[in-house]
């Protein structure tokens, strides 16, 4: 029980033994005594120890390789750089596809879902339908 309390498995308080007998639910194959205990407790701490050390062996020759902080599998500049240029033109994409879905224009920022102006070069200032695109009302505040 001191052992037990030492390792914090359990927390003493009064103990009262009255010989009441209780079927035993351990197992004998898993029960160690003091001597297994010790034995298993050195093995596991050299286990502990080469696995540290090899795991920082394996780091040192990866920083030699790859340089200090990194992981190897980082994206070249290049790659990075064009990543960043998709998110950046992926964002004011996203937010023109919900203003459509919510009825709005990107052409020009109306409410009509009559109005189908295109924003590209090719159309720009037509309505769906290829018939000129009528000049939008000036919004609240604006002449």
């Amino acid at each position: 029980m001191q052992l037990c309390q030492r390792a914090g498995l359990v927390k003493l308080g009064h103990i009262a033994i009255d010989g009441t007998k209780m079927k035993a639910n351990a197992s004998k194959h898993k029960a160690m005594s003091y001597e297994r205990m010790s034995e298993a407790e050195k093995k596991l701490s050299e286990e502990v120890t080469r696995l540290l050390a090899e795991a920082e062996r394996v780091d040192a020759e990866e920083d030699a390789l790859h340089g200090k902080g990194k992981r190897g599998d980082e994206l070249p500049k290049e790659l990075k750089r064009r990543e960043d240029r998709l998110l950046k033109i992926a964002k004011p994409k996203r937010s023109s596809s919900a203003r459509r879905k919510r009825g709005r224009c990107g052409a020009c920022r109306s409410r009509s879902q009559a109005c189908g102006a295109r924003a590209d070069s090719s159309g720009a200032g037509k309505e769906g339908d290829g018939r000129e695109a009528r000049a939008a009302r000036p919004g609240p505040g604006g002449a």
